[in-house]
């Protein structure tokens, strides 16, 4: 955890909102920060994936920009931004085999500039908010210690975490899924997705957190999606060409069609029938017809 990050709140009562993998659906973000601007906010958190699945990354982008400059903001990396950082969206004749696996990660990339990309590599991993009269709260995308890593799913790495962190509160991202669970006297809170959230039925998810009396207390948000508007946005935006399948299985899950399937299991598949056919299979490498493969099996008929 980066313990050099450290914001301190001169307040006993507090609100902040807490908004993770955007994915760049700037249409659920825009919606869920028309909710927030009556709520009384202090601060806003963006735990990390400000791109993904959808074609806002630009505005995506901007408004963290614009927030920044007009309120306390705690902002953090994700994964996503991981992989541009490390320059896996570049446009290179090598990965046009591959649209499914990498399409939407080019998207991004071309919809970003270099001062994004160094915005990205300014933002920590985790960061402990201070707020006088208050528990400290770690906030991260995955876990305190690493960016993808699904601490609170695993018990032996749960207690680590725990006893690394020594907070009461610790508040994730990444799964895509609400989590309201206590582990001894530490509180793990996950707000959900706001862009791509995986808690059926489809919708824009959010926490709102407030802090009174010594204790933090998380209220769960979810707004109605706009499901015909995110189609035609996608549409609009070639999406279903950047990356087929992958896009085909967003609109599965704005649908509420996917199931309990994530689009890493959709990957996963492709993954395996890529080693059962040609021997290896390194990511991101993974051929368009064992995509093709791993959706038509999923989702027959479709």
């Amino acid at each position: 955890m980066n313990r050099d990050l450290f914001y301190q709140v001169e307040r006993d009562l507090m609100n902040i909102a807490v908004l993770s993998d955007i994915h760049g659906n700037y249409t659920a973000l825009e919606t869920c920060l028309d909710y927030l601007k009556d709520k009384k906010i202090d601060a806003y958190c963006f735990l990390g994936d400000y791109t993904g699945e959808f074609s806002g990354v630009e505005q995506t982008i901007k408004t963290l920009y614009d927030l920044r400059d007009r309120y306390p903001c705690y902002i953090l990396r994700g994964n996503k931004e991981n992989y541009l950082i490390d320059g896996l969206g570049k446009d290179t004749p090598d990965w046009n085999p591959y649209p499914s696996t990498v399409g939407m990660l080019r998207y991004a990339y071309n919809h970003i500039t270099k001062d994004d990309i160094r915005l990205f590599k300014s933002l920590p991993i985790s960061m402990r908010i201070e707020t006088e009269g208050l528990p400290d709260i770690v906030i991260c995308h995955g876990s305190p210690r690493k960016v993808n890593e699904k601490f609170a799913e695993e018990e032996q790495i749960l207690k680590e975490i725990i006893e690394e962190t020594n907070v009461e509160y610790i508040i994730c991202g990444h799964t895509h899924q609400i989590i309201n669970r206590q582990f001894g006297k530490t509180h793990i809170w996950n707000a959900g997705s706001v862009g791509a959230s995986f808690d059926m039925p489809y919708s824009y998810r959010f926490m709102i957190l407030h802090g009174e009396n010594g204790e933090w207390n998380p209220e769960y948000v979810s707004l109605e999606a706009d499901v015909e508007r995110l189609l035609c946005e996608m549409k609009e935006a070639g999406l279903y060409e950047a990356a087929p399948f992958w896009t085909r299985f967003t609109e599965l899950q704005v649908k509420s069609a996917c199931g309990e399937y994530m689009h890493g299991d959709l990957l996963n598949r492709a993954m395996d029938l890529c080693r059962k056919k040609y021997g290896v299979c390194e990511w991101p490498k993974v051929s368009e017809d064992c995509f093709r493969e791993a959706f038509e099996t999923l989702f027959p008929g479709l």
